[in-house]
């Protein structure tokens, strides 16, 4: 007898074929006053400003993870 399957899990964290968060590599922006980082959204690929990098939430209502690129080891 065939097994139904787990669809009913995807996409809640637990399985490691599920897409992982959406990311966006900042750029950094000194405007006077402050540091902001500009990125672009994976959702409606337009730019958006933010003044912190992690978890942020843009304009059109994405959220998404500034993270910038690991420095890399020399070797």
């Amino acid at each position: 007898m065939p097994q139904p399957t787990d669809d009913a899990h995807q996409g809640d964290g637990l399985f490691p074929g599920e897409p992982g968060p959406l990311v966006a590599r900042p750029l950094v922006l000194i405007t006077r006053g402050r540091t902001e980082f500009l990125g672009r959204c994976p959702r409606c690929q337009s730019m958006h400003r933010h003044t912190h990098l992690g978890k942020v939430t843009g304009p059109c209502g994405a959220e998404y993870e500034l993270q910038p690129k690991a420095k890399r080891r020399a070797a």
